[in-house]
């Protein structure tokens, strides 16, 4: 092999080991930076644990403090409040038109044609609030008036 030849290849490895090196050092200083980027991610993760562990603690102690034991709910039932003058005439209406089997769409109507006032004493009856104020106070009736 020729000097001329031998000196060429020695120029093309010392090229390419230069810019090797130099995509060494691209790689480690990328490496550190995910490096020192982990270290961040883990103490802000710590720190959040921390907070957690922390508002977890907090949330028992207001739920302890809050509601009561089985103890306490058994002996304090809850009571509906009292029916107001108009709800309880509506249901007594509703419930004499139910016992002729009449559906509330014709309670609607016969509630607008006798002229009864809502209970907000503003607007028209509809089926759908006839059908829930039978449902959801019906049971009300039968209660002792306050």
């Amino acid at each position: 092999m020729s000097r001329v030849a031998e000196d060429a290849r020695k120029r093309a490895r010392d090229i390419r080991d230069e810019a090797l090196a130099k995509h060494a050092e691209r790689d480690r200083a990328s490496l550190m930076a995910v490096h020192a980027e982990l270290a961040e991610l883990k103490a802000m993760v710590a720190g959040q644990q921390e907070q957690f562990v922390r508002l977890t603690g907090m949330i028992a102690e207001l739920t302890a403090a809050f509601v009561p034991n089985d103890a306490q709910s058994r002996t304090i039932p809850s009571t509906p409040r009292p029916l107001s003058a108009r709800k309880r005439v509506a249901l007594e209406r509703i419930r004499e038109l139910r016992e002729q089997d009449l559906s509330f769409s014709r309670i609607c109507e016969i509630f607008q044609a006798e002229g009864l006032p809502t209970l907000s004493g503003e607007g028209q009856w509809s089926k759908g609030t006839l059908w829930n104020l039978w449902k959801n106070h019906a049971h009300q009736l039968d209660m002792p008036r306050p």
